[in-house]
């Protein structure tokens, strides 16, 4: 199995971008299959780490089972030690980290402006999002980056796919690579 992940801070556009991605690795037949860790850490009370990546490691070894070869995910990776662990619990056969980058006052301002005015909880993210849009840069387990300002999911999808399909450690995930054929994501 191969696996993308996919990281950045809130507001940086993971779930977005990697959402276009998967809908058009499908749209070329291309199966795949889409975990989003930040989802499976959603609970209250909150989830140890540690469950959460049981949880991943569950839901990755499901799809090889099923025959999925290509495996997208989404993480928030604050640190090096959480990519580590959170690469150990997929347990890929190979795996790219692509992080998603955009200025601190970017992802403030669309964190605050997709959360509800109601959660008690929006300026907190909106502040941390700020924060991790610097500490981020510093990690060395990205392979990738990609800016998301000024664009949009659809563009940065297709830069994805393409910066993929040149990329040494990535020879599973080129459209044309698996389908034969060179099938563009861009729609």
């Amino acid at each position: 199995m191969f696996a993308l992940l996919l990281t950045g801070p809130p507001g940086a556009g993971k779930s977005s971008v990697l959402t276009e991605l998967h809908d058009g690795l499908g749209d070329a037949g291309i199966a795949n299959a889409l975990i989003e860790l930040d989802e499976l850490e959603r609970s209250y009370p909150p989830l140890d780490t540690a469950r959460v990546f049981r949880h991943a490691a569950l839901l990755a070894g499901s799809y090889r089972e099923a025959g999925h070869t290509l495996l997208l995910v989404t993480a928030t990776i604050e640190d090096d030690a959480y990519g580590e662990a959170l690469s150990a619990a997929i347990d890929a056969d190979r795996h790219v980290t692509v992080r998603l980058d955009a200025e601190p006052d970017t992802v403030r301002r669309r964190v605050l402006d997709r959360e509800p005015e109601t959660w008690s909880g929006r300026q907190e993210l909106a502040d941390h999002a700020h924060e991790l849009a610097t500490t981020m840069r510093g990690l060395t387990c990205v392979d990738l980056v990609l800016s998301t300002e000024g664009t949009n999911p659809v563009d940065v999808a297709g830069r994805l796919d393409v910066a993929l399909r040149e990329h040494p450690a990535a020879p599973l995930i080129g459209v044309d690579r698996i389908a034969g054929s060179a099938v563009r994501l861009t729609r």
